[in-house]
């Protein structure tokens, strides 16, 4: 399967997805959580409290890899996380 460019998605969604909160809004869970690492730790964090979970997996849309890999060393710094070992750090 291809990952559609930033351009193709964004002409996919219709104005009400668009528009989507991603965040948990009256006790609604997001479709999706997006925002800077401090908001996305606040939505996950409230998620995992609510129900329990003991891990988080995480799918992203991501086309182009150098972005993505930004965007999963984004999310392990505001957990915390570090690179088990020097070759994992080059595919997080």
């Amino acid at each position: 399967m291809t990952v559609p460019s930033a351009a193709d998605a964004a002409r996919e969604p219709t104005d009400d997805r668009r528009n989507e909160p991603t965040d948990i809004v009256d006790g609604r869970w997001p479709r999706f959580v997006a925002g800077g690492p401090d908001d996305v730790r606040a939505t996950l964090e409230r998620m995992i409290d609510e129900s329990g979970a003991d891990e988080v997996m995480v799918q992203d849309l991501i086309a182009d890899p150098g972005p993505r890999r930004h965007s999963h060393r984004l999310l392990a710094e505001v957990f915390g996380l570090s690179p088990r070992n020097s070759s994992t750090s080059e595919h997080v």
